[in-house]
């Protein structure tokens, strides 16, 4: 882990500047539906905020299955980033600017925070895990905030992909043991999700301008929270 972090500080300090894309915040379904604009990117964020809900009453069930300290509190984590994420993005999708991006960034770092220690508590240790959380979550805000100050994306960036290569490596060198978290169903919905949003100009074209690509990502970031939260049912 200590290595993962040197790692990834390295990359961020290292790595020539990104500047954000004008060009992103073009997306390729503009329709508008009851005085919504681009209503299937917004409104698709109610999916964020149930699986974020459903989280919340998973974790305070009784019948759940028994957590580590740790997992709870990174899963929690989870939930509200999920329900802050569908927020922000929402208010984003209606105004797609810089501005807006950034409350649609912030909470993402939240779940990606979660996610991260949940892992580490389940195949390496929870002390390990609540320090991971905190250096996480610090971290991605810093990263966020300093894209939208200084104008570079870099470590935000190196954030988001070195932390979730470092994740696929954890679950892949190490064993589950009775970790209840389907991990790979978890990784394959998010692999499927930034397929999507890559493809968001394409989708809509192949479609007829049905659907297009980034409204598909939100459902399919979605089925990955789902997916943490779902094999804790009794």
């Amino acid at each position: 882990m200590l290595g993962a972090i040197v790692v990834l500080v390295t990359l961020a300090l290292l790595l020539p500047p990104i500047a954000q894309d004008p060009q992103y915040h073009l997306f390729a379904d503009q329709r508008s539906w009851l005085g919504v604009p681009r209503a299937a990117d917004v409104l698709s964020n109610l999916a964020f905020v149930a699986v974020g809900l459903f989280g919340a009453i998973t974790l305070l069930s009784p019948r759940r299955l028994p957590l580590r300290s740790a997992t709870a509190t990174s899963l929690w984590c989870v939930a509200a980033g999920f329900v802050l994420t569908g927020v922000g993005s929402a208010w984003y999708h209606s105004q797609p600017n810089d501005a807006t991006l950034l409350w649609d960034r912030l909470p993402m770092t939240l779940v990606l925070a979660g996610v991260i220690s949940a892992a580490i508590a389940e195949r390496i240790g929870e002390q390990v895990a609540i320090m991971a959380l905190a250096v996480l979550l610090i971290a991605g805000v810093a990263s966020v905030i300093y894209w939208r100050s200084i104008g570079n994306l870099t470590p935000y960036a190196v954030l988001q992909f070195g932390g979730f290569a470092a994740l696929i490596v954890l679950l892949a060198l190490t064993r589950s043991g009775d970790d209840p978290l389907a991990w790979w169903w978890i990784v394959g919905w998010y692999c499927l999700a930034k397929v999507f949003e890559l493809a968001d100009q394409h989708v809509w074209q192949a479609t007829g301008g049905i659907v297009a690509g980034h409204t598909i990502k939100h459902v399919a970031a979605a089925a990955a929270g789902a997916a943490i939260f779902y094999p804790l049912r009794r």
